[in-house]
């Protein structure tokens, strides 16, 4: 495998300083002929690896873990009627068997036998400026890159709806609505009453303001709501208060244009216990699958496109520590929305109502 790392940096060279005109770093490495010379690198890890598609979508790729059809992916792009393609082109539909919110990690389970399953890197991981690739279902990987920054704990912010409750502890009611918040899109309004959220109980100011912090932006959560006589299901996908403040003002977050200048970035991109840094840039719908060395091993687990060069994966260790128990059932699914108790759904609000 040495050989074939060393046969690979002449090649690599070669194809960067064939390609001319004007363009970026990040542009010249996604040019086919440089992709080609990563073919080799990527060519065991391929037939390892799944495209996901959720209710015919492409949401995210997967790493084959357990011959047995058991497969590994990025938890929060999986909803819906989930379907696995194959490296050889099969088709299967999956099941969600186990999910690790801490990590965004989820096993799906396809009903197939003796697949190919992933090689790890057992070596430490590797150094930084350690060239990288993504393998994809093809012969060439889909993006390429190299390690930025050594694992480290990426910290969560809190998740906001952009609701101001009311200053009452006896019952979360809803004093206004902010412009263009999440709780806006989802339709929630000034005197509604959160009494649940993702089945908790919910009792006054504090404890929904506590609860929401809980979780991250781009995290969605299941709310009952109480509004007149009506129980309604409410759904609804946090953001960040940088993103409420700037909307509500009308105006874009500057932060956020700049960070997602080279492409769409994933929801969920934060709060991971332990993940290493990388600038190959990547689609969400590109993550949740394997991340390879120049020996073809897997270091990790694509996780998340956090921003225009950054992007994150769990690294091997760290998610091997968990497959049993993904694998097992331990680790059972959330519940999702389609399997929460039948309430009617919440209907758009009028103009005229919306909270300014």
């Amino acid at each position: 495998m040495k050989m074939m790392r060393l046969a690979l940096v002449p090649a690599l060279f070669a194809a960067l300083l064939s390609i001319t005109g004007a363009v970026s770093a990040q542009a010249d490495r996604s040019h086919n002929r440089v992709l080609a010379a990563f073919r080799d690198v990527v060519s065991e890890s391929s037939k390892s690896t799944v495209q996901i598609t959720c209710d015919g979508q492409k949401s995210a790729l997967g790493a084959i873990v357990d011959a047995n059809g058991f497969i590994l992916t990025k938890a929060s792009e999986i909803k819906g009627k989930i379907e696995c393609q194959l490296h050889d082109g099969r088709k299967l539909e999956a099941q969600l068997v186990g999910r690790e919110p801490n990590m965004d990690l989820a096993m799906l389970k396809v009903d197939a036998k003796d697949l190919p399953v992933i090689s790890w890197r057992e070596a430490d991981a590797p150094p930084v400026g350690s060239w990288l690739a993504t393998p994809g279902l093809h012969k060439d990987p889909v993006a390429i890159g190299v390690v930025s920054v050594s694992a480290r704990k990426i910290s969560a912010p809190f998740g906001y709806m952009g609701v101001m409750p009311e200053d009452d502890e006896a019952v979360a009611r809803i004093a206004s609505v902010s412009r263009g918040s999440a709780a806006e899109k989802a339709g929630l309004l000034a005197k509604d009453v959160i009494t649940k959220i993702n089945g908790k109980e919910v009792k006054g100011r504090k404890q929904l303001v506590d609860t929401i912090h809980g979780y991250q932006p781009g995290e969605t959560v299941e709310l009952i709501v109480q509004r007149g006589t009506e129980e309604l299901n409410v759904r609804v996908t946090l953001m960040s208060l940088s993103q409420i403040a700037h909307n509500d003002r009308g105006q874009p977050d500057r932060a956020e244009f700049q960070n997602s200048l080279g492409g769409a970035l994933s929801d969920r991109r934060a709060g991971f216990p332990l993940a290493i840094q990388h600038d190959t840039v990547l689609r969400p719908s590109e993550c949740g699958g394997p991340l390879v060395d120049l020996d073809g091993k897997v270091i990790g687990i694509n996780i998340a496109r956090a921003g225009r060069v950054e992007s994150y994966a769990i690294p091997a260790a760290t998610v091997k520590s968990i497959l049993a128990d993904l694998i097992s059932g331990k680790l059972s699914p959330m519940p999702t929305a389609e399997k929460v108790a039948d309430k009617p759904a919440i209907p758009t609000a009028e103009p005229e109502k919306k909270v300014q």
